[in-house]
């Protein structure tokens, strides 16, 4: 099954709000410190906020081979605080602790099989390193990391709740920060996950039969709005 992605998406709105937003902070670039100045500073604090998209529809490869979520899996939010170093004016290291959820619909093909709302819930213990171009006020950036994963994960029977084992994962991304102030900044990131949490032994119940709750993973994009404090 594939995803329903339309044209009045919330990731596409969320996005382009956030371009929108970046776009005008731009416009103070003439007014700004240079990005050597900015990272001369040494550190520096940062705030995110926005959405994240699952890549794909979510298997649970030993529920059943005909259960899966179905194709409105939704795009929800994601946010992190981060606190970074720069190494040199053009690589930094970033310590982050965040937070993305997403739901969808588990769906057995039965047709006396009763449909069921998922829930999960994510924290991501972060370590980045970014790697910045120097040009002026504007810091274009590509980074990679590694991350602990704590997943919770929930069925709307009450009785499937789930406290997923720390996983480990990879992420990926660019982004692009504009100095608005000596000592601030505001910025665009789009992120990729790669991860798969483990649920040890629990069980899901579905329709009075329990199975292994195993082949879930967390791929998908984050996109962020920051707000950063240099210091």
């Amino acid at each position: 099954m594939r995803r329903k992605i339309g044209n009045g998406s919330p990731r596409a709105g969320v996005t382009a709000g956030l371009v929108a937003i970046l776009l005008i902070a731009m416009g103070t670039v003439g007014f700004a410190p240079s990005n050597s100045e900015a990272a001369a500073l040494g550190n520096y604090l940062t705030l995110k906020g926005g959405i994240y998209s699952p890549s794909s529809t979510f298997n649970l490869d030993n529920v059943d081979i005909e259960t899966t979520f179905d194709s409105d899996t939704e795009t929800g939010v994601a946010g992190e605080i981060g606190i970074g170093h720069y190494i040199l004016p053009t690589l930094a290291l970033e310590f982050g602790v965040g937070y993305f959820n997403g739901k969808g619909s588990i769906v057995p093909r039965a047709a006396t099989a009763a449909r069921q709302q998922a829930d999960f819930d994510v924290i991501p213990v972060l370590l980045t390193a970014k790697a910045f171009i120097p040009a002026g006020a504007i810091f274009p950036y590509g980074e990679v990391g590694i991350g602990s994963y704590f997943t919770k994960f929930e069925v709307s029977d009450n009785a499937n709740t789930f406290e997923g084992d720390m996983t480990f994962g990879i992420h990926a991304g660019a982004g692009i920060n504009v100095n608005i102030t000596e000592k601030a900044f505001l910025g665009v990131e789009g992120r990729y996950v790669w991860a798969n949490p483990s649920f040890g032994d629990q069980q899901i119940r579905l329709n009075d039969t329990e199975y292994a709750l195993n082949g879930f993973e967390l791929n998908g994009f984050t996109t962020m709005l920051a707000l950063g404090f240099c210091f």
